[in-house]
């Protein structure tokens, strides 16, 4: 039995991050709903699908990065980066008087889900190359 410690490795205690990925994934959904409403509001609901969508595909991208099996694994990342936009389309198709409110969200809430999980298979191919 060995009684000397000076000659035992140390022991590398795991790193954990600071912020967690679901945290961030969360905080970058907040922020892409007021993306979504800044150019819903300017430019036409057109550009804010358009930009709404862009920016889930290069936030996902970038919180799946470097990870080859993300469409797999990575899909609470991509429900708490949607999750702001499922509350509010949720909210609507149960607050909304009239099916005109009800399916542009559903098409917006649709169109952050696909461009996510878009992001991730991305990151997955440009991590498998």
């Amino acid at each position: 039995m060995n009684t000397n410690k000076d000659s035992l490795p140390d022991a590398k205690l795991p790193c954990r991050p600071f912020v967690s990925r679901r945290f961030v994934a969360l905080l970058l959904g907040m922020v892409g709903l007021f993306v979504f409403f800044f150019l819903g509001e300017g430019p036409g609901v057109r550009a804010g699908y358009i930009g709404a969508g862009f920016y889930c595909l290069i936030a996902q991208y970038f919180l799946s990065r470097g990870h080859p099996q993300a469409p797999r694994s990575d899909w609470p990342l991509i429900l708490h980066l949607n999750f702001m936009m499922l509350l509010i389309a949720v909210i609507c198709l149960l607050f909304a008087p009239g099916a005109g409110a009800k399916l542009p969200v559903l098409g917006l809430a649709a169109v952050t889900l696909a461009c996510s999980y878009a992001g991730a298979a991305l990151a997955a191919r440009c991590a498998r190359i």
